[in-house]
């Protein structure tokens, strides 16, 4: 059973800064850390294939798998990291980036980070992605 901490950015970043290959998931680097056996994949880390992607400006490292969703002009958008891009779940394009991403659906530049992007925490809530930011 996984279960939602609350940690500070600077906690985040050096739990991170403790990855080594293959650790995709903050339970996977504490495990190793904290010496004992992980007992389940946390819900948004889907570790089928590949290594996800990290997004350069932000530091944000999503897991492959990991799904975003918003809402714009009423219509829901839906996005997965498949293979170190943004899959749209609605036409199957790829974007390297989430400001791509976004261009895609929404008319003109707008910070992605700005709360409209979330995704399904290991509670069931959806949550901005900005609070993944370190």
């Amino acid at each position: 059973m996984s279960r939602t901490i609350a940690i500070s950015t600077s906690v985040f970043a050096v739990i991170w800064a403790q990855r080594l290959p293959g650790e995709e998931t903050e339970d996977a680097i504490l495990s190793r850390l904290l010496k004992c056996d992980p007992q389940e994949a946390p819900h948004e880390a889907k570790e089928d294939s590949g290594a996800g992607l990290r997004d350069g400006r932000s530091g944000v490292h999503f897991t492959e798998g990991f799904e975003i969703q918003r809402t714009y002009k009423g219509k829901q958008y839906k996005a997965t990291v498949a293979e170190g891009d943004w899959k749209r779940s609605d036409n199957g394009q790829r974007f390297p980036t989430i400001n791509q991403l976004n261009r895609s659906i929404v008319e003109g530049n707008e910070n992605v980070w700005n709360g409209n992007w979330k995704y399904l925490a290991q509670d069931g809530t959806a949550r901005s992605i900005a609070e993944l930011r370190q």
